[in-house]
């Protein structure tokens, strides 16, 4: 696999985690009338949580979830060399333990008014694949005097 192959799937897989953002992450459980209603999105999660008194926690999940996968998808693209591999595993690792502990606490606190689907758990998981994407890609770019002492 290139290095232009692993930047590819990345940023489909960064596109998926933004368009999830919009499908349904869990299930109100008192709301059996209307299944249109009954459907919680992450963004209605979100909302939901911090009008449980968690503001501050639901607003830095907010930020992480809508800007973190653009700013990978900008960074591999505007940075050359290594960097763009490094700071889109940094961010990536930011992502993915900010969308794990924002799932666990939802899903703990929320216990009584929603279940969650698998789709969290699908976030998560294709965060960690997107950060073990971007290492392998990280390895197959070799160090600038490495490849300037090749060429010589």
């Amino acid at each position: 696999m290139s290095k232009k192959q692993v930047k590819g799937l990345v940023i489909l897989l960064q596109l998926f985690l933004i368009g999830a953002l919009f499908l349904p992450a869990g299930t109100i459980i008192e709301s059996s009338k209307n299944q249109d209603d009954a459907t919680l999105s992450v963004f209605r999660m979100i909302d939901r949580y911090a009008g449980m008194g968690f503001a501050d926690d639901a607003r830095f999940y907010m930020i992480f979830a809508c800007l973190f996968p653009a700013a990978i998808i900008l960074l591999l693209l505007v940075l050359k060399e290594r960097k763009n591999f490094q700071a889109g595993i940094l961010l990536s690792a930011f992502y993915a333990t900010a969308s794990a502990c924002f799932y666990s606490a939802a899903k703990t606190k929320m216990v009584d008014y929603a279940t969650m689907t698998i789709l969290p758990n699908i976030i998560i998981l294709i965060s960690l694949v997107s950060m073990i994407m971007l290492i392998w890609g990280l390895f197959l770019d070799p160090p600038a005097e490495k490849s300037a002492q090749r060429k010589n």
